[in-house]
């Protein structure tokens, strides 16, 4: 019968069962590294191109507050040209016209382009913001919009009710019925004639929304503009500092 034989085998030493380890050691430990220092790559160039299109994003923003703010002075500086003429007697001696213009409050609405925010907010990628300066700016901003439109819905609310009150006190309706919206009956807009002030007695009530509308306008709707306008400048001027192109 056949014997086989078992080949001996040697038994490793300490140090070559160390020297193993060592080196499975190693190599699962740079593959770590490696892969961090793809992540980290990864999510710079991320926080990068985050950071250019908030820019894009907010130099829209403070075009629209430019306007918003413009057309929110002219409502201001008519209704503090309204009041000067309530309160010297004069406002009924005022042409049609001129009445007209001082006492429509027109809406100044605002609308921010989130298109980069939302996508920093929804994808937890706020995280990404390395400088502290940057991401608290951010925040502030943003939590400033709430205000805005807080201010806004405020502002709108008196608008309307200095509106319903003025509707009843003033011929309004051949501004909103004007030629150029009537087409072919405007022939019939143009031969009327119109009294500017058409209910006397409620022009004290007018005039009480309109303080209240002017009131809103002064000390809560603007400065909240005016802040936003500072501080988004501002970071369209910050973060190409940090953030500079390639």
């Amino acid at each position: 019968m056949e014997v086989h034989h078992h080949p001996k085998v040697e038994k490793k030493n300490f140090k070559e069962y160390f020297l193993e380890f060592v080196m499975i050691f190693l190599a699962v430990t740079m593959g770590f590294f490696a892969e961090s220092l793809r992540e980290y790559f990864g999510d710079r160039q991320k926080e990068t191109e985050y950071m250019h299109s908030l820019v894009e994003d907010l130099k829209e923003d403070t075009a629209t507050l430019h306007y918003s703010i413009w057309r929110l002075q002219h409502d201001i500086d008519n209704g503090h040209k309204l009041m000067v003429l309530f309160a010297k007697n004069e406002l009924s001696s005022q042409n049609y016209r001129r009445i007209l213009n001082l006492t429509i409050g027109h809406s100044v609405d605002i609308i921010f382009n989130d298109r980069t925010s939302s996508q920093l907010k929804s994808s937890g990628s706020i995280r990404l913001i390395r400088h502290r300066n940057i991401s608290d700016s951010l925040s502030q901003y943003w939590n400033n919009e709430i205000e805005i439109m807080q201010a806004h819905d405020k502002f709108e609310n008196f608008r309307e009710k200095q509106h319903d009150i003025g509707f009843k006190t003033f011929s309004w309706y051949r501004a909103f019925f004007s030629p150029r919206l009537m087409g072919a009956d405007s022939s019939v807009i143009k031969t009327m004639t119109f009294k500017a002030i058409i209910n006397p007695g409620n022009m004290d009530e007018f005039m009480n929304a309109s303080g209240n509308l002017f009131n809103e306008a002064v000390y809560q709707y603007e400065p909240s503009l005016e802040k936003q306008l500072a501080l988004g400048t501002w970071l369209i001027e910050q973060i190409p500092k940090e953030y500079p192109s390639k």
